[in-house]
Parts: structure tokens; C-alpha cells; sequence
């Protein structure tokens, strides 16, 4: 089921990904950009697993814009406005 804390999990589940794989996204950003993608994305994912710890909203879209906001606030670059404002 698509609740609350299916996206929950979902977050967490992805933030838990990005920090064990960190090294390698900055490795494959390294020969086209500036070798940040990795640390950026761990900075913003951190970011809202700390925040759902917080504030634990309540529906899914409360969720994602949460998540969302957190992206656009703290990765930096394009990537954070580009996967902020997916979600």
C-alpha cells in the first residue's frame, strides 16, 4: 500500500542507499563534473532522513515535499532542485 509509511521506508531506504554508495556516484562524477554528486547527495538525503525523524508527517505528499524541500535546501548544484522538485 502507497500510505505513509510506505514512503517513509521509501526515504529512508533511499538515504541508507545513497550514503553506502556516496564514493561511488563521486567517482562517476568525476570525469564530466566537478566529483560532488556523491557528497551532495548524501548531504540532502541525510537531510531528510534527520527531518522525518522530526516532524513524521502524516500522508504521503506531506512526505514528499518535506523530502523535496530538503533537496532543494541543502544538495547543491542542479541536482538538488532537479530530484527536490521531482518529488
Amino acid at each position: 500500500m502507497l500510505d505513509a509509511d510506505f514512503f517513509r521506508r521509501w526515504m529512508t531506504a533511499t538515504a541508507a542507499s545513497v550514503d553506502r554508495e556516496a564514493d561511488r556516484l563521486t567517482s562517476l562524477d568525476s570525469p564530466i563534473g566537478d566529483a560532488d554528486h556523491g557528497s551532495n547527495l548524501q548531504r540532502g538525503f541525510t537531510a531528510v532522513a534527520t527531518a522525518l525523524e522530526k516532524e513524521a508527517p502524516q500522508t504521503p505528499g506531506t512526505i514528499l515535499m518535506l523530502a523535496g524541500r530538503q533537496l532543494i535546501s541543502t544538495v547543491g548544484g542542479a541536482s538538488g532542485p532537479l530530484y527536490g522538485t521531482l518529488l
